[in-house]
């Protein structure tokens, strides 16, 4: 009897569900082990292991479900050999292109997009020593430093980027994927100042070590690059996360538009028809990156009232609101337009709310209030989030209201998952038929 033979319909349509079962398995588990990091995906020889560890584990898996499922006697392990070989051939083989066409092509490279601060003797050394282990998932672009005099050709082929102010513009005009601070470490108080104010963007932020660490042997250094860079920060919601979390955004806007599209056009009508002017109110506010955005609402208030930068919070019973406007409030329908705002990328179906220039707490500005405010524009700002469904929303008359908001955004920048925003959009339904807070 041949050990392969031809495959009935049934057969074929079983290992049509076994194929899509091991392939989605093997996606998750390459996923969670960070096969999909720059670095492995550029030296595909990194990467080989952990797809053949990852491919059997997967088909393991996939057979043991059809055994649990009593359809073992329908799997052909000679059929699933040779599919398994031939998906590592093809996975190995893209794997391979990939990292020599990264590796030949800079403009394509994969490397994190990396500035280093300091163009002292600390930087120098760094540069040299990146520039010597030619490690492709790091692409240096240049170097920031406040003295002018430190323009060196010791610096081997990396451009003086200016002074370090310049790594805030590069970096919201996304330009910096991460930032290595390379000042001595005797320079505590510049140094800690210059990590604070990269805390409140959205970099990988790692800091170099001091010259004597240069002088180790290789076997103790911890970092692939062979220097032991100390990881200070991470930028969240990044790689696999990001793709997952703007595919989610995507989604959700075109299913809230087919279930929606009808209610917010009577709603529409119904603004258009109670009082004169424009049916959407638009209004700046801060979104990712520390960069203003057009937020999109429908308009509550009566038009020659409509304040485009705040100066005074809305209230229960504020005159300037229509009638319309009330319960627009009141239920939250006046955020719908915002759906538009995530289709176009500006915001997130979930995340810190954005809010005004200018807008206070207890008198004073929230930036001036919370030390780490700017820290909630790392991620984009969301329709809703963790800090509204726990009831820290509406007016900020008092300081310790904004605390507990900034917390909240904090807590869900640094945790944050998928199941999270499942669990937040559910709240958010509830909370909003609560009506709670809802000004």
């Amino acid at each position: 009897m041949p050990l392969i033979t031809p495959l009935a319909s049934a057969e074929v349509f079983f290992y049509e569900k076994i194929v899509l079962l091991t392939a989605l398995i093997t996606g998750i588990t390459l996923a969670l082990s960070g096969s999909y990091q720059p670095r492995k995906l550029v030296y595909s020889g990194m990467a080989v292991p952990s797809l053949l560890l990852h491919t059997v584990l997967a088909s393991s898996i996939a057979a043991g479900m059809a055994y649990l499922f009593g359809h073992i006697h329908s799997y052909n392990l000679a059929w699933h050999s040779i599919w398994v070989l031939l998906s590592l051939l093809l996975i190995s083989g893209f794997r391979t292109i990939l990292s020599l066409v990264a590796l030949h092509t800079p403009q394509l490279r994969a490397g994190l997009r990396t500035v280093i601060i300091g163009g002292g003797e600390n930087g120098e050394r760094l540069a040299r020593f990146l520039n010597r282990k030619k490690d492709h998932s790091l692409h240096c672009i240049g170097y920031v430093d406040d003295r002018i005099t430190r323009q060196s050709a010791g610096m081997p082929s990396i451009p003086f980027l200016g002074p370090i102010s310049n790594i805030f513009n590069l970096i919201r005009e996304g330009l910096v994927d991460q930032v290595i601070v390379a000042l001595p470490w005797s320079a505590d108080t510049r140094t800690l100042e210059i990590l604070h104010r990269l805390s409140e963007y959205p970099v990988h932020v790692r800091l170099a070590p001091d010259l004597i660490c240069y002088h180790l042997p290789a076997h103790v250094m911890s970092n692939a690059t062979g220097v032991p860079l100390m990881h200070l920060l991470d930028r969240p919601i990044s790689g696999l996360s990001q793709i997952v979390k703007r595919a989610e955004d995507i989604v959700l806007s075109l299913l809230s538009l087919a279930f929606l599209a009808i209610p917010m056009l009577a709603l529409a009508i119904a603004i258009r028809i109670d009082t004169p002017g424009p049916i959407l109110f638009r209004q700046r506010r801060i979104g990712f990156n520390n960069l203003e955005f057009e937020v999109l609402k429908f308009r509550t208030m009566h038009h020659q009232y409509s304040e485009h930068r705040i100066r005074h919070q809305a209230v229960a019973n504020d005159a300037r609101i229509t009638r319309v406007g009330f319960w627009l409030r009141r239920l939250s329908l006046d955020e719908l337009p915002q759906i538009f705002n995530v289709l176009r990328g500006d915001m997130s179906f979930v995340g810190p709310r954005p809010h005004a220039p200018g807008t206070q707490a207890a008198g004073r500005p929230f930036e001036n209030v919370v030390s780490r405010y700017a820290a909630r524009h790392r991620v984009k700002p969301g329709i809703t989030g963790l800090a509204q469904v726990r009831g820290y929303r509406g007016l900020t008359e008092t300081e310790d209201k904004i605390i507990r908001r900034v917390e909240c955004d904090i807590e869900y920048i640094e945790g944050w998952s998928l199941l999270l925003d499942m669990t937040i959009l559910l709240r958010t339904v509830f909370t909003v038929l609560r009506m709670k807070n809802a000004w």
